[in-house]
């Protein structure tokens, strides 16, 4: 375990590098560089990403997969140990000045999540952990919930970037499920705020490594559970989360 602890170290050290040039450059960096579909790339992604690559490529041996970069290098490499890097989760609200938007920062072992950072500069709370180890919110012990009927709980989700229509119905079954149904633009902290007890699950569809194994180790590091299905890691995703005492979202 001392080993991954360095790591998260490392992990850490490296977002807060990221979340503060994020916070001083924000005017500047809040530009537009292209749009597709309803997603947004601005200047912040690129320049947030090369800190943080730079930074583990110093610090470590292991190559990294990215949202701006990709895969290239990983499918080169073949390692054991990769990280997964969202240099600004939730860049709309990075760029309309709304605070969920987060650096995210994991290291898969073998493609399963072992430890994440999920960095809310904004909101100056950082989250991370260890699966097996423990979780943290501002280098306090962190839990998740302990709601078992989601009548009484609240979900975090999103609307399927690739919608279907069997997807939009399995959404509208959820919005009736829970107690409170919560879309905040962030992935990466939703999930954070299921680790730390403020919600009880989390269900999205078509979302990326990078978006969501920050978010998925912080949720098993706390206490809760997760699953990632899809055809490959390189594909968009189906990812469910959640405390361990309600049923994972289908």
């Amino acid at each position: 375990m001392s080993e991954l602890r360095d790591l998260l170290a490392i992990a850490e050290r490296t977002a807060a590098a990221a979340s503060a040039a994020l916070l001083e450059h924000r005017q500047s960096w809040a530009v537009v560089q292209a749009e597709i579909g309803r997603e947004v790339k601005i200047d912040a992604d690129k320049r947030a990403e090369a800190i943080i690559l730079s930074a583990l490529e110093q610090a470590t041996p292991f190559a990294a997969i990215a949202e701006e970069s990709g895969w290239s290098r990983v499918r080169e490499r073949g390692d054991r140990y990769v990280w997964a890097v969202d240099p600004l989760d939730g860049s709309v609200n990075y760029l309309r000045d709304y605070p969920h938007c987060a650096v995210s920062i994991a290291l898969l072992d073998d493609g399963v999540p072992v430890l994440g950072v999920v960095d809310c500069f904004v909101m100056s709370e950082r989250f991370s952990g260890i699966v097996g180890e423990g979780a943290w919110l501002n280098g306090k012990p962190m839990r998740v919930s302990d709601i078992a009927d989601p009548a009484g709980g609240i979900l975090q989700t999103g609307v399927p970037s690739r919608a279907s229509a069997e997807s939009m119905k399995l959404f509208e079954v959820r919005l009736t499920a829970w107690r409170k149904v919560r879309m905040i633009g962030s992935a990466a902290s939703a999930l954070a705020y299921v680790a730390a007890g403020r919600a009880e699950a989390y269900r999205e569809s078509g979302s990326m490594i990078w978006d969501v194994a920050a978010g998925c180790a912080l949720v098993k590091a706390a206490g809760g559970e997760f699953r990632i299905g899809g055809d490959a890691l390189d594909q968009p995703l189906e990812v469910s989360a959640g405390n361990g005492r309600v049923a994972l979202p289908d």
